[in-house]
C-alpha cells in the first residue's frame, strides 16, 4: 500500500503585512467595484455590434426578403464610433486610468446620440412603412392588387437597431449615475 506523503496545510493564520489577501475585484467592497463603468463598456460593445447587425427587414411577394444593416449607410458608422467612445471610456475607467473632466461628458453624449439615432430610425422605419402602405393601396388601384401587395408586405425593425437603442438607454443611464457620483464625491 502506498502512503500519502503530502504535507498537511498550515494552520489558519492571518496574512502578514504586504501579502495579498487574494481576490482582486471580488475582494473589493461592493461600493468600490466599478460596476457602472463596466456597464458603459458593455453598452459600447453592444452598440458597436448592433451597428453591424440588421436594422430593417422587408419581405414582399415577388421581390423576396431584403435586409439592411446599419453600416450600409453612414448612420451605422457614426453609431459604431459612438459605441467606440463609450467602450473606450468604460475600459479606461475599469483599468483605473485618470480621465479628464470632459471624458464622461463625451461618453454621455455618445450614449444619448445612440439613443437618439435608435429612436429616430425606429420611428422613421414605421412611418415609411405606413406611407408605403398608403401609396400602394391608394385610389388608383381598381383591381385591388396594390392593396393585396400592401397587406402581404412585411416591414420590421431589425435586432441590431433594437440592440443599438437598448445600448443607448443603458449607457445613458449609467453615464448619468457616474456623473452624479462624481459630482457627489467632489462636493463632499
Amino acid at each position: 500500500m502506498a502512503q500519502d506523503i503530502t504535507p498537511s496545510p498550515p494552520p489558519a493564520e492571518p496574512p502578514s503585512t504586504g501579502q495579498p489577501t487574494g481576490g482582486g475585484l471580488a475582494a473589493m467592497p461592493a461600493a468600490g467595484r466599478p460596476v457602472r463603468e463596466g456597464i458603459v463598456l458593455a453598452a459600447g460593445i453592444a452598440a458597436i455590434i448592433g451597428s453591424f447587425m440588421t436594422w430593417a427587414k422587408v419581405s414582399a411577394p415577388i421581390l423576396g426578403t431584403m435586409t439592411v444593416s446599419g453600416v450600409d449607410g453612414s448612420d451605422g458608422w457614426i453609431t459604431a464610433a459612438a459605441g467606440l467612445v463609450m467602450a473606450a471610456y468604460g475600459g479606461m475607467r475599469l483599468r483605473g486610468q485618470h480621465m479628464p473632466v470632459a471624458a464622461p461628458i463625451l461618453a454621455g453624449l455618445a450614449a444619448l446620440g445612440l439613443l437618439g439615432v435608435g429612436v429616430w430610425k425606429i420611428v422613421d422605419l414605421q412611418s415609411t412603412e405606413a406611407d408605403m402602405r398608403a401609396r400602394m393601396s391608394g385610389e388608383d388601384d381598381p383591381l385591388g392588387l396594390g392593396k393585396a401587395m400592401s397587406a402581404a408586405t412585411q416591414v420590421s425593425v431589425g435586432s441590431g437597431l433594437w440592440l443599438l437603442t437598448f445600448a443607448g438607454v443603458v449607457g445613458a443611464v449609467a453615464m448619468v449615475l457616474i456623473m452624479i457620483g462624481r459630482y457627489r464625491a467632489v462636493s463632499e
